[in-house]
């Protein structure tokens, strides 16, 4: 697979079909060589607005056959496009666009199309539209600049290279065996990198591809009957809750389309009890490991995986550890070249290393058959007023297996000498349930080092892995969000429980 010569490529499939599902359920239905003709046709009208290779066109918008036909226009006329995701807040286009040093910028409603340099979706730029003073990227191999959370947690901006956009790619074709007989569907959004090289895929090799909006992804999954899919942990958790409350008279393969091969989850840990209810079901759901960074560093396949790993490493050479198990990706083409936009964030400068290195900010370790495990991230590393450090995720791994827990999640308490945690139990209306819990905590407490013990106990109606208020835009968990909203009942549960080798009692229920 190659960026240059994509259009060609998708000009002749004929056949395989790209469709587009809006918010209220309207259905789009193209072929992939319409689709490039569009693409080629906006080209034009770029080229006519005053856009050169090298300029910069914004793209703020939901997801939607238009927003396809940009990106191949991007790619047709040599510019890159920079992308942005639909929290980005837009009051004054124009001053936008001279921020950004944009040539055009493609927005939606609600952004306001009051200056000649923005244009609809659906519409076309004026000739001669293209902004003044609008940069030009003259590196060859930046393909598109996109933001995200990067391995600090805090957004920012990446440089999306052409040969690690290739790489990533012809990577994944080989080892998931892809072919133009497979149905793609994609339900995050466009400006995730992520779903960008799954639309290339897909156009590369003539495989239909299907956009759907999340609020519309469990019908669009049961019609559309998608091959494959990738997707977040809460996608799968709920799939798998809707399938039981089904009654189960049909098969969980049915239940999804019918046609699933394998479907892949990142992104965030996933619940082990979620790993095993689609296997034990016979859908291979198969956890996977990469970062906009690097592109991706490990992954489960059909062929070869182990359930609880994100897989083995794609290529085991670029893979190296630090002495306090940080993985360092080295290769010759990661996806991202360097940080262009770090939002203040001063660990910025230590990710892409001048050896060519990328830390990224995760601790893992190797099986003896390659398998790699993550630990759990650096930035959620907490140092407790002892000077011992903890890994949140193998904490909560120890509490996995309690009965009647749905989800656990641990945080510092604001004494920062303890831990807490915040546990949803599977009926939060249960009190015998909750004191079953709070029991089985103690037990394993006592076989933990004291340092590592949860002392103090909140119990949440709902999952917090599942609640907007508490995910990064890249669908991951932000403990520190979580730690500060329930901050004052897990002090006060340790305040309840000032012997540090008790534990603690639950506060009430969010």
């Amino acid at each position: 697979m190659n960026l240059a010569g994509l259009l060609d490529r998708s000009s002749h499939h004929t056949t395989a079909r790209v469709v587009d599902i809006d918010i209220s359920g309207k259905r789009r239905e193209t072929t992939q060589a319409e689709l490039t003709a569009l693409a080629r046709t906006r080209a034009d009208q770029l080229t006519a607005a005053g856009v050169r290779p090298g300029h910069v066109i914004g793209i703020r918008a939901g997801n939607s056959l238009d927003w396809l036909s940009w990106d191949l226009a991007a790619l047709a006329t040599g510019a890159r496009l920079k992308a942005f995701g639909d929290t980005t807040g837009i009051d004054d286009p124009r001053a936008f666009i001279a921020e950004h040093r944009l040539a055009l910028l493609i927005a939606d409603e609600p952004v306001p199309a009051d200056t000649p340099a923005v244009v609809r979706p659906g519409g076309a730029p004026a000739p001669g539209a293209a902004a003044p003073g609008a940069v030009v990227i003259d590196v060859d191999d930046v393909h598109s600049l996109v933001y995200s959370s990067g391995t600090s947690g805090r957004l920012k901006g990446v440089e999306i290279s052409v040969k690690g956009t290739e790489y990533v790619i012809n990577r994944f074709i080989d080892a998931f065996g892809i072919t133009e007989r497979d149905r793609h569907l994609i339900f995050l959004p466009l400006a995730n990198n992520q779903q960008r090289l799954s639309v290339y895929l897909c156009l590369w090799l003539g495989a239909d591809l299907v956009l759907a909006p999340y609020q519309r992804v469990f019908q669009a999954v049961r019609k559309e009957s998608p091959t494959f899919l990738i997707g977040p942990p809460v996608f799968y958790d709920t799939a798998l809750q809707l399938y039981v409350k089904s009654g189960g008279d049909a098969s969980l393969a049915d239940f999804l389309g019918g046609r699933i091969r394998f479907m892949i989850t990142g992104m965030a840990p996933i619940r082990r009890e979620t790993l095993d209810g689609y296997w034990s079901r016979d859908v291979p759901l198969l956890e996977a490991y990469g970062l906009t960074e690097t592109g991706m560093v490990a992954w489960n396949t059909p062929d070869r995986h182990r359930v609880g790993t994100v897989g083995q490493l794609m290529d085991p050479e670029s893979v190296t550890f630090l002495d306090d198990g940080e993985v360092i990706i080295t290769r010759d083409a990661p996806l991202g070249r360097g940080y262009f936009d770090t939002d203040g964030d001063p660990s910025a400068a230590d990710v892409f290393r001048p050896d060519g290195s990328i830390l990224t900010g995760d601790y893992g370790r190797l099986d003896e058959d390659g398998f790699l495990t993550l630990i759990g991230r650096k930035k959620d590393v907490i140092a407790l007023g002892s000077g011992r450090k903890v890994h949140p995720a193998e904490i909560e791994a120890a509490f996995a297996g309690v009965e009647g827990i749905t989800e656990i999640v641990v945080v510092p308490t604001p004494q920062s000498n303890r831990l807490g945690a915040l546990v949803t139990p599977s009926d939060p209306d249960d009190a015998a349930l909750r004191a079953r819990i709070e029991k089985r905590i103690d037990e394993v407490n006592a076989a933990l080092d004291a340092h590592e013990r949860v002392m103090s106990l909140v119990f949440s109606a709902t999952p917090l892995r599942a609640d907007p208020a508490f995910m990064t835009a890249n669908m991951k968990l932000s403990r520190a969000r979580a730690a500060e909203h329930f901050a004052e009942r897990i002090a006060a549960a340790t305040d309840r429980n000032p012997n540090p080798d008790a534990a603690a009692g639950a506060a009430g229920t969010r």
